[in-house]
Order: structure tokens, then sequence, then C-alpha cells
């Protein structure tokens, strides 16, 4: 098996080449090495255009492409499973990253549309196939709700199959004439290629290959409607800023099937507690007497107070660690707290507190000499 090349050199980027960069330099490429562009070296040209969406797919998304620059191909390895990058979902994920761009977005379209079956012209989709798009939400979590994990109901607006017309959109359909039934049409296009023939959905049709004698009313004509659904989602311990569960099949119903809910997490900014990882810290003031003799007290953590000890001599900056007091893992165990203490210098003094420091003074206890910091 070949080695896989840098990621950033396939696409010919920095790697500090913004969304807008990568997404340019991969339109650019797929245009090149679009197999019917390529009719003498279709089978290289596919596996060209095959490295190239790969790329595209791993440094467009910054959770994948944090992963590779942290631990290269290995990491974005594990996210592909057994099977590595496949086409057909790199094609599902990113089919409305060029709805705005009607040139590209047509090649884009029909090119992963038929992408193990090019010939001379390339597939158009069956919408009586179409899966139905997927839905993106984002919810925010307190820093308690991260540590131990939680059930949250969600609602969400989706789209559901018409239940006046079954999801067809119409009634008494009849053969489209424009495209023979065939629901796609042939079109010639010239670019400095030279002729490309590709096969499109036909705009008579909509792609079905009948025309109705009646639309349907309660729908339109489109086959569904948006309905509320409520879901209940089990959020593991453990989850960060931009992390997300995919939902399979809980997204807008279409013909071919429905599509994803995608759920993104944000943690909201929790009043005592900084979050370090899987660590949390938080800072407590002890005072000067507490600091020189010792004792104990009790401290905030994400389950109620507990009482550590303090240790005679404790220098202001000190950190107490409480273990399996953070936050929980993904893959099980937790994080620890971690208690930095700092010595509270009071600026007003009753005057029994300034004769006993004054005492203090007087014994001339030894104070280490100045030393380089430890950066």
């Amino acid at each position: 098996m070949a080695e896989k090349r840098d990621y950033y050199e396939v696409l010919g980027v920095s790697r500090g080449a913004s969304e807008e960069e990568i997404k340019k330099a991969y339109r650019k490429l797929a245009r090149q090495h679009h197999p019917d562009a390529n009719p003498e070296n279709r089978d290289e040209s596919r596996e060209k255009f095959k490295e190239v969406s790969e790329a595209y797919d791993v440094l467009s998304d910054p959770e994948k492409r944090k992963l590779y620059d942290q631990f290269g191909h290995d990491g974005v390895n594990r996210r592909y499973g057994p099977q590595g990058f496949d086409m057909n979902d790199f094609f599902r994920q990113h089919r409305t990253d060029f709805e705005g761009d009607s040139l590209f977005g047509d090649l884009f379209s029909n090119l992963f549309e038929g992408f193990f079956g090019f010939g001379g012209q390339s597939a158009a989709v069956n919408p009586r196939r179409r899966i139905g798009g997927d839905i993106r939400i984002r919810i925010t979590l307190s820093l308690e709700e991260i540590a131990s994990g939680v059930k949250k109901t969600i609602e969400v607006s989706r789209y559901e199959s018409c239940d006046t017309c079954s999801g067809k959109g119409g009634f008494e359909p009849k053969s489209c004439s424009a495209c023979q039934g065939r629901g796609s049409v042939v079109t010639v296009s010239r670019s400095f290629f030279g002729s490309i023939q590709q096969r499109q959905t036909c705009p008579a049709c909509g792609g079905t290959g009948e025309i109705f004698k009646e639309n349907c009313k309660t729908c339109s004509g489109t086959g569904r409607l948006k309905k509320p659904r409520k879901i209940e989602i089990k959020i593991p311990a453990g989850v960060s800023n931009g992390n997300y569960m995919r939902l399979r099949n809980e997204g807008h119903w279409g013909p071919g099937g429905r599509g994803d809910l995608i759920v993104e997490f944000e943690e909201k900014r929790h009043s005592l507690f900084a979050r370090q990882a899987d660590d949390i810290i938080v800072d407590v003031p002890i005072s000067f007497s507490l600091a020189a003799l010792g004792g104990s007290i009790e401290v905030p953590t994400l389950n109620g107070k507990k009482k550590i000890k303090i240790a005679a001599g404790t220098q202001s900056g000190s950190i107490h660690k409480i273990r399996g007091q953070g936050i929980g893992h993904l893959d099980g165990g937790s994080g620890d707290e971690l208690v930095r203490l700092i010595v509270h210098t009071p600026d007003k003094l009753t005057t029994s507190q300034k004769r006993a420091l004054e005492e203090l003074l007087k014994d001339d206890y030894k104070i280490p000499p100045p030393a380089r910091p430890k950066l």
C-alpha cells in the first residue's frame, strides 16, 4: 500500500491556510482531476480525485484538522474506521459546501453521485432515493453536566413525509415527456478540456420521471412537511467545546431515508472553576497564620464541600490535588481538582495583630535569597 502524502501538500496549501483557501484549492484540483476531463487516464484521475477529496475532508473539518496537525495520518485514521476514507460518506457530508457555486456545484454533485460508475457521462441522482438533509444544532452544557455526563431532551423541527400524498408530492402521475420517464437529461458543456457530457436531473419533473396531474395541496407538492420532535440523548462525561454527536437517521426525511442529527456541544463558563483538559482549577485564599502553622479548611468541589489539610509552611501558589474530583474521561476514570492556595495578606490590621507580627519580626526568621524564576 502506497504511503499517503501530506494533506497540505496534496492541496498545495500552507499549514496556516484559511478555510476559504482550502476550499478554493480543492475546487481547482477537483476540476483538474475530473475523470471526464481526462478520458485517456480515467482510472488515474479517479484516484487523484479521491486523494484531493480525502485531503479536503480532513482540512475543512476543524476537529479532524487538529487531530491531523497533532498526530498525522494516524490521528484521523481512527475517525474513518477500518474501511478508511469513503467517497459516498464524503459526498453526503459535503454536498452543501458548494451550493452557492452553480457551475462547480453541478460538477460536484454529478461527479460524486456517480463516482464509482463513471462512463462517458456522469450519473444523476434519482430523487426517489434521495436522502433527507442533516440537522445541526448546538447545546450549552454546564461544567457539572460535562463532569459526570447528562441526559438531555432536545426539540428539533424536521421534515416528515406528507401523510396526504405518502411523500410523493401529488396524485395521478404520468410519465414525463421531457425525459421520457428517465428522470434525467444529457447536457453537453464545452471547456478547455473539450466537450463534456453530463447526465443531469430533468428540470421538468425534478428527476422523478413523472408529472402529477394534481399537486398535493397539503405539502405544496414537496412531499414533506416540517414537524417538531423531541429526542432524548445521553451525553457522555468529558466532552469539550466543538465536540459533537451524530445521531443516525434522526435528521430530515427523504424518499431514500433520513439524514442525521448532529449535536455540537458548547461549554458554559463556570463562575468558580477553570477547566484544564480533564482537571479543574480553583483559587482558595488562606490566612498567613494558617499557611505558617498548618491546619485544615473546607474547599469547594463540583460535588459539594470537601475538607483538605494544609501543611505548615505552605507557600502562596502551592497546589493541593484532590484526586478524582475533576472531569470524567470519555474512556473512563476522572481528572483531578487542583486547589491553588493563595496566602492572603490583609491590608488592615487590628492593634493586637500588629503587635503579634512585630514580635515575629523581632525573631528575624530566615528568608530565602532571591532566585531565578522557574519559567
